[in-house]
């Protein structure tokens, strides 16, 4: 007998406006948004260039996925609008090379940082269970779900291999079962 997934901590929507209600810097109003609005993993985040954006075209292209694969998304506006304010509060555009997250020391952003960061800011907003940068990804993934955007259009945001691995977002959203029983 194959063992039950265990389904992903997401944040609903009151507790992502709680999130994204909060007063913070501009750097982490660009990362929780990118988290939200992007669905990258925490590492695809942290190395992000600013070369890796484009506003002309509205894509982010993300080099360093997963085993090495690399993906383009569409670049939501508000990811846009959130990075373009960070940059110009740090002196920079979308013109300079170089990481877009930095820490304090004007280095690349650590893994370590992000983490303890979402989990700062979640506790901030007190939200019931603690939040992790994954748990911002798995939002994203639901939100999409629930928006009755196909699985196929998920999978490839995500940059998942397998269909399979994106359908536990599926189970997620039981509006979409009582929908589904509603149109009988």
């Amino acid at each position: 007998m194959t063992k039950a997934k265990k389904l992903p901590r997401w944040l609903k929507r009151k507790e992502r406006e709680k999130l994204l209600k909060l007063k913070m810097s501009p750097r982490n109003r660009a990362i929780i948004t990118t988290f939200l609005y992007g669905g990258m993993r925490c590492n695809e985040l942290r190395m992000l260039d600013i070369k890796d954006v484009d506003s002309q075209e509205m894509s982010i292209d993300i080099r360093f996925a997963k085993r090495g694969k690399q993906r383009l998304i569409p670049l939501h506006p508000e990811v846009g609008a959130a990075i373009e304010h960070y940059l110009k509060k740090t002196g920079r555009s979308f013109q300079n090379e170089g990481a877009i997250f930095l820490s304090n020391r004007n280095q690349r952003i650590s893994l370590r940082r992000l983490r303890s960061l979402i989990k700062q800011l979640g506790q901030k907003a007190n939200l019931k269970k603690g939040i992790h940068p994954h748990a911002l990804r798995h939002t994203f993934a639901v939100s999409l779900v629930e928006k009755n955007i196909s699985i196929e259009a998920v999978r490839d945001l995500l940059g998942h291999s397998s269909i399979s691995v994106t359908d536990i977002y599926l189970h997620c959203t039981p509006d979409r079962l009582k929908d589904a029983i509603n149109q009988l």
